[in-house]
């Protein structure tokens, strides 16, 4: 375990192909599991609690359960901005929601002084504990492509997902006792 800390807990693993560690957060919210799941597709205000997250949107709805999404991160000087175009897809299993993460790299043009990110893959995993209460979940493995160095993106990879998971969390919470 990388961090336990205000009940959330990040595990990180290393993968064989590449020197970039992937992680998974866990925590339990009290909220219903349909609230954390608008929460997290909820594209325009993914900006608003996802860390680094400059800007998100929606380019184009698929399905009903399938969107594409683009989502630009400032990561702070000297880093150069990143961002990426995902087809998250939701898939609902009795009390089981997962939402999956893909690129969609050739949906929409690279954006002159910003670094795609084309290889990654997550998900979200959400398991209604009570009629209030979420076990959440996301994994996910990204190269942040460009120069910077592995380790570097290693020694810090557990503060993004604390950070939007604390949010995540308060947002959730927050909207529950409406």
């Amino acid at each position: 375990m990388a961090l336990d800390k205000e009940g959330i807990k990040i595990y990180l693993t290393k993968l064989d192909t590449t020197p970039f560690k992937e992680y998974r957060a866990i925590m339990t919210v009290k909220a219903n599991i349909d609230t954390v799941a608008k929460q997290i597709l909820d594209i325009r205000s993914l900006q608003k609690w996802n860390f680094k997250t400059r800007k998100s949107e929606l380019i184009r709805k698929v399905s009903d359960t399938s969107w594409i999404f683009y989502m630009n991160h400032h990561l702070g000087w000297p880093v150069q901005d990143r961002d990426h175009v995902s087809r998250v897809t939701l898939i609902k299993k009795g009390n089981e929601q997962t939402i999956t993460i893909v690129p969609a790299n050739n949906v929409l043009k690279e954006k002159e002084g910003i670094v795609r990110l084309t290889n990654f893959k997550g998900f979200w995993y959400l398991k209604k504990i009570t009629e209030d209460q979420t076990l959440v979940v996301q994994q996910i493995y990204g190269n942040p492509g460009g120069s910077i160095p592995a380790f570097m993106v290693n020694m810090v990879v557990t503060k993004g997902p604390f950070e939007s998971f604390k949010e995540l969390r308060r947002r959730v919470e927050n909207l529950n006792k409406k």
